[in-house]
């Protein structure tokens, strides 16, 4: 995304002027991460139906923009300009991908252990376990807290990887979990509704897969997904 600035700074409204911005004070034509340390930012983005640009987010202090160009070598894809006096930092494109790249191996290295553990994914090689790591998010649950809800779409499969967990279906248990376990497949495989509510019984960490991901990298667990449904049935008294 362009920015308003003057200088190492986002000008105020009466002297801005699109450019990309690259560290330390200088304006220049290369893409930049920038992070907003204080003032505020409007994103303006010309929508394909009309015929003007029109304002569609906001950003304050801690949000940051520019990433999609860096990751992609893509044009920007909006303009973002100074709404009040503001300061930001700006993180070149060689320095956000070798921070990137250390990240995405680090997090491999976190999960590499944990996924070998995990049953579905034994039939996975290295490699396969490592695309697997690089899109999972973890989330916290407390004792409790639902982490699935019967009904509600469902957009996210989840493997446990601390904490224990149920699965309640017309008000009886009908599955418990503990580490290396895994739920949330069957609304991602039948593209219905969760068919029962997972809530956790201790602390637990999740980590989860988004519907995309989990159709790119799960296919071929096609036949043991299936075969786990098979068992949700028969533990729920019908046929699934």
């Amino acid at each position: 995304m362009d920015m308003a600035v003057r200088g190492g700074a986002i000008a105020p409204p009466s002297r801005r002027r699109c450019c990309c911005c690259s560290p330390p004070q200088a304006c220049s034509s290369s893409p930049a991460l920038s992070s907003v340390q204080e003032g505020q930012c409007e994103v303006w983005l010309k929508q394909p139906d009309k015929s003007e640009q029109e304002m569609v987010k906001q950003y304050s202090a801690g949000d940051s923009f520019g990433e999609l160009a860096l990751l992609y070598d893509a044009p920007r894809a909006a303009t973002v300009k100074a709404s009040t006096d503001c300061t930001l930092w700006a993180m070149d494109r060689m320095t956000f991908r070798t921070i990137l790249m250390h990240t995405t191996s680090e997090k491999r290295k976190l999960y590499e252990k944990f996924l070998e553990d995990v049953p579905l994914l034994k039939t996975l090689d290295k490699y396969e376990r490592s695309a697997i790591a690089d899109v999972l998010e973890h989330e916290y649950f407390e004792p409790g807290q639902d982490i699935v809800v019967e009904g509600q779409p469902g957009d996210k499969f989840y493997l446990l990887e601390e904490g224990e967990a149920e699965a309640r279906a017309g008000g009886k248990i009908v599955m418990k979990y503990t580490r290396g376990d895994f739920f949330g497949e069957l609304a991602l495989l039948n593209n219905k509704p969760r068919a029962a509510t997972v809530s956790a019984t201790t602390q637990c960490k999740c980590v989860s897969i988004d519907r995309a991901s989990f159709k790119r990298l799960l296919g071929k667990l096609d036949d043991i997904l299936n075969r786990k449904k098979e068992e949700y049935g028969r533990a729920n008294g019908e046929e699934s």
